[in-house]
């Protein structure tokens, strides 16, 4: 059994919950183990991830969630998700969901490790490098805005800033969202060991917090440090 997903997700499930999430956004649900963690610790979940001919991760095991959070996933790449999407499968009433997040999802599409061992989704990595770095620049921030009438506040554990230009993009996304706190966190040990994005490469994660609600920020000091 593949162990650090399982263990990353109940470190994600436990913080959100001491924050008092109740709803989430799982951005790159994979396999649906944090939702399975989420749900598990109260907080209604649901996800978006790449539709299936656009990636062979998005496999959630049958009878790994509920009904109601499976009727959550939206198929769709999220930097070209639309408002509505969210709308038809959370409820108008649902809305906004609390936090979206991410672990290790934007990660496949910066530059971070050598090209041969680097972006996985094959639309993205059939790409230029330069075409792909400023399509991310300019899509994910802009994305992160049109859906802030959705989304209350935003939570990503991607590389660490100097790691393939992550502390730029998450910069730009900030200036994009001025109504969200944002700041930046380092995993404390030996969480930071836990959130590493390979074993054969020395680059960690880090949370960069967009945040609405300041206990966001106040449950995760347990789990990491601010820079």
């Amino acid at each position: 059994m593949l162990e650090r997903g399982h263990q990353t997700a109940y470190v994600v499930a436990r913080w959100l919950a001491a924050a008092g999430v109740r709803s989430a956004l799982h951005v790159g649900y994979a396999s649906g183990r944090y939702l399975y963690y989420l749900s598990r610790a109260g907080v209604q979940a649901g996800g978006v991830d790449l539709p299936p001919g656009e990636t062979s991760w998005a496999e959630v095991p049958e009878g790994l969630l509920d009904a109601g959070t499976r009727a959550r996933l939206v198929a769709a790449d999220f930097l070209d998700l639309a408002p509505g999407q969210l709308g038809s499968a959370w409820g108008a009433a649902a809305l906004p969901i609390d936090v979206a997040f991410s672990e290790a999802t934007f990660e496949t599409l910066l530059p971070w490790r050598p090209r041969a061992a680097g972006v996985s989704v094959p639309k993205y990595r059939a790409m230029d490098p330069a075409a792909l770095a400023r399509h991310v620049e300019e899509a994910l921030p802009a994305e992160l805005a049109a859906l802030s009438t959705c989304i209350g506040s935003y939570a990503f554990i991607e590389p660490e800033p100097t790691a393939g230009g992550a502390g730029g993009l998450f910069a730009r996304c900030a200036d994009r969202l001025p109504g969200l706190r944002h700041s930046v966190w380092r995993f404390r040990p030996p969480l930071d060991d836990l959130f590493r994005l390979s074993p054969y490469f020395p680059t960690r994660q880090t949370v960069y917090l967009f945040a609405r609600d300041d206990r966001l920020a106040e449950a995760l000091h347990p789990y990491a440090t601010r820079l």
